[in-house]
């Protein structure tokens, strides 16, 4: 059993000091520095996380995505064919992204993400991985798309494209990539789309962990389990779910547990935490249970985060039986 993290970690806090990569933004933005220069900021910002996540005792990390100004910013703008849109609001959250234009068929060199990975893999003491957004996601939240005629169409190509990516993490020592993909369990009348699209992800032949959040996945488990994935995340707090009382559908996977609720400042108990990691432990075993915060940390204050990853790390040590 291990813990980790899923999605992007608070990249400004309260104290002075965590207010170094605001300022450069907005100094970026008003040309006073270069890019050179805002990528310095953003070095010592992704140290700091990983340093954080590490001193906590967080299993396996990621590199808390400090550059990614959303899930789809890195590709849409490095992707030929692709530009950043209209501003919207991301599901049910108090955040905004900018919604993929598809101008013409997208192609991609793969490397978009591999030189961050690269870094932070320079960085980390601990187990490092490396994430992606979901097919489904991408296209489903996509505002305008010149180049495909159909849904389907769309989604597999964003799929060709993002396995190119993922082959590009692999190729520079990724050994798990998290695809974070809420639209899977956001549009459960899409799931056979869905598997097809994990199908092409799977030719890059680099472990996926497919991170499913904000929604209950109870109507698509049975479904889940034949993707050809390594993990499934399930998000326990969102939403009110049966999903932990049909957890043995998804057999012969590691499930990833969200366990602690990213989007809400209300603190588990390491009691909480732990009775989850239990039933699914009985039902799939032991070392088939993940246990991570439902998605990623950053709509929370940074010290409610800490205080988030502290009660998980506790959880997961009650759960082993582990003294404090």
């Amino acid at each position: 059993m291990k813990t980790t993290v899923i999605g992007a970690y608070p990249k400004i806090s309260d104290d002075p000091a965590g207010q170094e990569l605001r300022r450069a933004l907005h100094r970026f933005d008003r040309h006073e520095i270069d890019q050179a220069a805002l990528d310095e900021v953003s070095d010592a910002t992704t140290r700091s996380a990983i340093a954080e996540l590490e001193a906590a005792g967080i299993d396996v990390i990621n590199d808390g995505q400090i550059r990614w100004d959303d899930l789809f910013a890195l590709l849409a703008r490095a992707w030929n064919g692709v530009s950043r849109g209209p501003l919207e609001r991301f599901y049910d959250n108090n955040t905004y992204f900018r919604q993929p234009v598809i101008e013409k068929p997208i192609t991609t060199h793969g490397r978009t993400l591999a030189d961050d990975y690269k870094f932070a893999r320079a960085i980390a003491k601990r187990e490092l991985k490396a994430a992606i957004c979901g097919p489904l996601t991408f296209a489903t939240l996509t505002a305008e798309d010149r180049a495909y005629k159909t849904l389907e169409d769309r989604t597999l190509a964003v799929a060709e494209a993002l396995a190119a990516e993922i082959g590009g993490l692999g190729a520079v020592g990724a050994r798990l990539v998290d695809v974070e993909d809420p639209a899977v369990v956001a549009r459960p009348d899409l799931i056979g789309l869905a598997r097809r699209a994990y199908e092409r992800l799977a030719q890059a032949k680099v472990p996926l962990a497919l991170q499913a959040y904000f929604f209950p996945a109870d109507t698509v488990l049975a479904e889940l389990a034949s993707f050809p994935v390594a993990q499934v995340g399930i998000d326990l707090r969102s939403r009110e779910t049966n999903a932990l009382a049909n957890i043995g559908a998804l057999a012969g996977k590691v499930v990833v547990l969200g366990a602690v609720d990213a989007r809400n400042t209300r603190l588990e108990s390491a009691d909480e935490v732990a009775q989850a990691i239990d039933v699914t432990a009985r039902a799939l075993g032991p070392d088939n249970v993940w246990v991570a915060p439902t998605t990623g940390l950053e709509y929370l204050p940074h010290d409610v985060a800490r205080k988030k990853i502290a009660v998980l790390v506790e959880g997961a040590r009650v759960a082993q039986g582990v003294p404090a």
